[in-house]
């Protein structure tokens, strides 16, 4: 599901809700819209799916087309009919006081945002600061309308009639200020009654589908949502387009700089779409004094040793880790980072068995599946928090995912559960608590989530990063944590995201490399090769499997990430857990997937009966 799905969004949702939906309904967990429409307003609404979400940097600046429904002779707080309305003091414009006005709206201009938007002043939401009674001064913001014109004029109730606009913008341009100051301008009052988007960019009402027409196609299968999506490079037909021979496809999937023997004719920092010699999409890149930079690459380069999708922005890091995972391996994988040799951990199996003697707590929460870049980051400054606080660093995590709650399918973990434990003592967690996640957890609002720690642990504060949240409908965010704690006297610390290579260290984006076999690009993003924990089975042959007599199956009490098909060469030890002290995997093996079936060889394997598997490379 790699694509940009086009909805027309129906009035009550959100762009967030839609998102949502969407990813249940195609199972694809990386998925972000091209543009936030308020719940009132309906139509276009492009969803970048998988690899899709790549290219919707370059959709942040497309146009916009509307047709706005403006309502004269009152103004709302809002700007729109979800306000509060208070009656203009003017008498109503006449159908030519609007026509000789609308020239002064048109080209660019200042505007001011509404007092109920989602920008930020001081850390929070203007929304919010309005919603107080101590809405922010918002500074006006330059914005350009292309096309502004009268479609419709209705004037059966002369003290409020009423006009449809149709309006062709730039990016960043609110309706809803449009109308009130197309009131103000007037000396009536006006604000917003409804709003439809014809056009996000080249995504048109026409190429848009319903929310029912999604969920016919989700319950025909996957053919048949895959049949609605655009192609990731869908309205991108602006960028000139370059081809690359086959040894040049293979350069720029590792995100080397291409000497191309077809010279596309721009201009130097020109932006390309990258073309295989079939014409089939290899990626986004851009001409710099007669090469091609990758920026984005979207397939697997053919004959590529690590194979996968990589990100051509990290040429550099990833070639040198390509080059390094080349190489011969070393006979064992490095032993584990210790922050505090001293530390042992305390273990909580749920909130309802915290205690006081606990001490003085300072919180992150989350899943920490993989203990990634990103999540060795965090319990970073969760230790620097904790230290400046007089506290403990701690982490509440959960014994299930909550997507397998929440979407019915859990995914495929980076980490099993004990070394997961493991990884968090090293990093320096003092105490964690393993919740059980199911149905009562999850309609649990955030601030009951908080009241239920506090009422059992002194609790100093909480570290989160900007786009975390927690609790019912994800409800405890930066934000309205920041706020609660102010009032009940606990501190948060928001950390910026850990970045590689500009993209955010997601667990699913690792998830994703590795199904696709892009070991190199998984390795970059964990800081580590993957590796995961299954149990010895009885021997038996596996058809399709070359030398299975010599091997032995090793099966999963969970689901557990996997590359494709194919044999790999791999490390193997003991597994591991807080009863003993870490060993790294040292026995060097190969190991064979068939199917999801996975085999190691016998002769290499430990004696222990839970072993780690630790990738390498392909075979």
């Amino acid at each position: 599901m790699d694509g940009i799905l086009v909805v027309a969004k129906d009035p009550g949702f959100t762009s967030h809700d839609v998102v949502a939906l969407v990813r249940r309904l195609t199972g694809t967990r990386r998925a972000g819209h091209g543009g936030t429409l308020d719940p009132f307003a309906s139509g276009v609404l492009p969803v970048f799916l998988g690899l899709g979400t790549r290219v919707v940097e370059y959709h942040m600046a497309d146009d916009k087309a509307y047709r706005a429904t403006v309502c004269f002779g009152a103004s709302s707080d809002t700007d729109d009919r979800d306000g509060e309305l208070v009656p203009g003091s003017g008498p109503a414009p006449t159908r030519e006081a609007l026509e000789a006005a609308l020239p002064a709206f048109r080209g660019a201009l200042l505007q001011r945002p509404p007092d109920y938007s989602a920008l930020k002043v001081g850390g929070r939401r203007a929304y919010d600061l309005a919603r107080e009674g101590t809405p922010a001064e918002l500074a006006p913001r330059a914005v350009v309308i292309r096309r502004l014109d009268l479609v419709e004029w209705d004037d059966t109730d002369p003290e409020r009639p009423t006009a449809v606009l149709e309006v062709e913008c730039g990016a960043g341009t609110y309706i809803r200020s449009l109308a009130r100051d197309l009131g103000e301008r007037l000396g009536c009052g006006a604000y917003l009654g409804a709003l439809v988007r014809s056009a996000s960019g080249p995504f048109g009402l026409a190429a848009a589908h319903s929310l029912d027409e999604i969920r016919k196609a989700a319950a025909e299968g996957p053919a048949a949502l895959a049949g609605l999506l655009l192609p990731i490079d869908a309205g991108l037909d602006g960028f000139p387009e370059a081809r690359l021979t086959g040894e040049e496809v293979v350069a720029a999937s590792r995100g080397q700089q291409v000497k191309p023997a077809q010279r596309p004719q721009v201009e130097s920092g020109s932006r390309v779409r990258l073309l295989a010699e079939d014409g089939s999409l290899v990626g986004i890149g851009s001409w710099k004094g007669g090469r091609l930079a990758p920026e984005k690459i979207f397939v697997a380069a053919p004959g590529a040793v690590a194979g996968g999708v990589t990100d051509g922005a990290a040429g550099g890091a990833d070639g040198a880790a390509a080059k390094a995972n080349a190489r011969t391996h070393e006979a064992t994988e490095p032993r584990l980072k210790v922050v505090d040799p001293g530390n042992r951990m305390t273990v909580i199996s749920g909130l309802d068995k915290l205690q006081p003697d606990l001490g003085r707590l300072y919180l992150a929460v989350g899943v920490f599946d993989g203990l990634h870049r990103g999540h060795l980051y965090l319990l970073r400054e969760l230790r620097r928090a904790a230290q400046r606080a007089g506290a403990r660093p701690a982490v509440i995590t959960f014994d299930a995912h909550p997507e397998e709650l929440i979407e019915g399918l859990a995914p495929p973990l980076l980490c099993d559960p004990d070394e997961r434990l493991v990884r968090l003592q090293a990093a320096g967690v003092e105490v964690a608590v393993v919740q059980h996640f199911d149905h009562a957890l999850r309609v649990t609002t955030y601030d009951a989530f908080v009241a239920a720690i506090r009422g059992r642990v002194d609790v100093a504060g909480f570290v989160m990063t900007p786009d975390a949240a927690f609790g019912f409908e994800r409800g405890g965010t930066p934000e309205t944590l920041a706020a609660l704690g102010a009032r009940e006297g606990f501190s948060v610390t928001i950390v910026s995201s850990f970045l590689s290579n500009s993209e955010q260290v997601r667990s699913s984006e690792i998830r994703r490399r590795i199904s696709t076999g892009d070991l190199v690009g998984a390795r970059q993003l964990l800081g580590r090769n993957h590796g995961f924990t299954g149990r010895r089975t009885a021997s038996g042959d596996v058809a399709g499997v070359s030398g299975s007599m010599d091997t032995q199956p090793v099966a999963f009490e969970l689901p557990v990430c996997l590359p494709p098909d194919g044999d790999y060469a791999v490390l193997v030890g003991p597994a591991w857990d807080l009863a003993h002290r870490p060993q790294p995997a040292a026995h060097a093996a190969r190991m064979t997937i068939v199917d999801g079936a996975v085999r190691v060889g016998q002769s290499d394997l430990p004696p222990a009966d839970r072993i780690r598997t630790v990738l390498l490379e392909r075979a």
